[in-house]
């Protein structure tokens, strides 16, 4: 009788609010053209940043995304992208 190996998933940490979770039940976001979008795919290319689904870990994720991304946009710019999300679930 062959074992068989289970697979482990990755574990992704939110910027938000730190927490440690699963890769699919995280949001990836991904600096792009300037801004920051939504890669649900997470297949975009360029570095991404995980956040929890919920609009409480993207609000106080807002200051610290761009950071994460390393995006040379101000910090006013990743909050105002950052909203946009938000109104948009």
């Amino acid at each position: 009788m062959e074992a068989r190996r289970r697979r482990r998933e990755p574990l992704r940490t939110c910027v938000g609010c730190r927490r440690v979770r699963p890769k699919s039940e995280m949001t990836r976001l991904v600096a792009r053209d300037g801004s920051i979008v939504e890669d649900p795919e997470g297949r975009a290319p360029g570095r991404g940043a995980y956040v929890c689904p919920g609009a409480e870990c993207r609000d106080r994720a807002r200051g610290r995304l761009v950071r994460a991304l390393r995006a040379r946009e101000t910090a006013d710019e990743g909050a105002r992208e950052e909203k946009k999300l938000s109104a948009e679930e």
